[in-house]
């Protein structure tokens, strides 16, 4: 058929090339995707058409360093309470947005090789669905979803108080469409609702570059915990889920190990020390997990690192017009934070922390991005100021520190990241540590963060020691609740 292979190799490129110029790949013939389980509803009509993204494929590290690099942020969402889930885009007291519109300031920030993130939504195109009686329901339009993952975002939580918010139908709806995402490979996997409780703690277990990963999630269930025949969440609450999620984890076979967490008083930036209890000593130290995102409390709180494992205790609003403008609260919580975890190790052996990013982001609650310079560094001077109160001699948890950068991010290094190929040993070559906060900043931090350290035990029937922050609302009250949800 062919006279040379020269003259087949002309054919084959471009045929290939007619495949990578496809606008919709569902057209090829040769693409079949499976159908949604019996048990789940069928998948809803898509608006948009699905963006062309590449899916991590292993790679030969024989010989090699390994290295990968995780995005992580915090809480996700593409619409206020009330409003319809439309296939175009966002709105927030009657304004709107197009999908690439809200997004374009986070867009450059979503490049990990895995990029998290906490989706705080139900997903579905419906907007006859009953509501649960909540003060706020949230839902996203899946066309929004599939945006995201075009995005990046490859790795979502789905255990969270609003999880729930249209029963069990919205959460089987959140699953299909999830699912339809990661059968596309648009997304790698996504943790924390399950059609019953062994399914809601199932570690996922995904492989990036060849390296085995497994990731699971905990959350507030507000009613919505999963049971033997029930779909829901594994509750933060429950010591018997935290320890079944976690030891999950630590039998999983995998080079690392990521535990998402939605939990704690919102708008506080202490750490409890119930909290340490779970996290440090319980999913660390005995637990064998290697990094925790913790979420839900809508302002960033410290970060930990205990032998390269890292623990972000807080990282507050990622982008979510359903949420309150946080601008106005003062420099220890009006930003969100964006983190990139760059790990490193041998081909034999895990991996290990080797650098961190800390990026603040604002206008979480509409147009996030990343704030100016100088905004952007006192925050992490911030971070630096919540440290302090999570060193632990008994162990060797220390907080974690960084030194503000010219662009306003954070950086810190572990020794020898200089000598690490690739990325990392540009942003480590010349790193000399920590930056010392100037006086008149510190006193600023102290006014806005107060102790920003860790609360006392409190005792039975007894809120635990509060920081002392900026004024607000009666905690329990509609006018706490319109606060923080201010998307309403």
């Amino acid at each position: 058929m062919f006279r040379s292979l020269r003259a087949f190799m002309v054919v084959v490129t471009a045929a290939f090339a007619q495949v990578a110029q496809a606008d919709d790949l569902e057209q090829l013939t040769l693409l079949t995707l499976p159908s949604a389980p019996p048990d789940q509803p069928a998948r809803e009509t898509q608006a948009d058409p699905k963006p062309a993204i590449s899916r991590p494929e292993p790679a030969d590290q024989r010989g090699a360093r390994r290295a990968l690099t995780i995005v992580v942020g915090g809480d996700l969402g593409l619409n206020a309470h009330g409003q319809p889930a439309e296939p175009n885009g966002a709105r927030r007291h009657g304004a709107f947005l197009a999908w690439a519109d809200l997004t374009t300031g986070i867009r450059p920030l979503i490049d990990g090789d895995l990029n998290f993130a906490n989706l705080e939504t139900v997903v579905t195109a419906r907007n006859d669905l009953p509501a649960e009686a909540k003060t706020f329901n949230f839902h996203s339009h899946p066309s929004g979803v599939r945006h995201l993952a075009g995005l990046g975002f490859n790795l979502l939580s789905t255990a969270n108080n609003h999880a729930i918010d249209f029963g069990a139908m919205g959460m089987r709806m959140t699953m299909a469409h999830l699912d339809s995402l990661k059968a596309e490979g648009l997304i790698l996997a996504h943790a924390g609702v399950g059609l019953n409780r062994e399914a809601a703690g199932r570690p996922q277990q995904v492989a990036v570059k060849g390296v085995p990963i497994a990731f699971a999630a905990l959350g507030i269930d507000s009613g919505g915990r999963a049971g033997p025949d029930r779909p829901g969440l594994m509750a933060w609450r429950a010591p018997e889920d935290v320890e079944a999620v976690i030891d999950g984890l630590g039998r999983a076979v995998a080079d690392y190990r990521i535990l998402s967490v939605h939990y704690g008083r919102e708008r506080e930036v202490e750490t409890d020390r119930g909290t340490i209890a779970k996290l440090r000593h319980q999913a660390l130290i005995t637990g064998g997990v290697d990094l925790v995102a913790g979420h839900h409390a809508h302002v960033v709180q410290g970060i930990e690192i205990t032998d390269g494992r890292l623990i972000f205790y807080g990282l507050g609003n990622l982008l979510h017009p359903g949420m309150q403008n946080m601008n106005g609260f003062g420099l220890c919580q009006d930003y969100g934070l964006l983190a990139r975890i760059h790990l490193a190790g041998a081909e034999t052996g895990r991996l290990k922390m080797v650098a961190v990013e800390a990026i603040p982001i604002g206008n979480m609650h509409w147009t996030a991005e990343r704030m100016a310079p100088e905004r952007a560094a006192e925050r992490i001077h911030v971070l630096n100021h919540l440290a302090a109160a999570l060193d632990d001699r008994t162990s060797s948890a220390r907080g974690l520190r960084f030194a503000p950068q010219p662009d306003g991010s954070g950086l810190h290094c572990e020794a020898g990241a200089e000598l690490e190929p690739g990325r990392v040993a540009g942003l480590c070559q010349g790193w000399a540590g920590v930056t010392p906060t100037p006086a008149p900043l510190k006193a600023r931090i102290a006014a806005a963060c107060g102790r920003g350290g860790v609360a006392s035990a409190a005792p039975r029937g007894e809120p635990a020691t509060k920081p002392q922050t900026v004024a607000a609302p009666a905690r329990g009250g509609s006018d706490w609740q319109r606060n923080v949800f201010g998307g309403n």
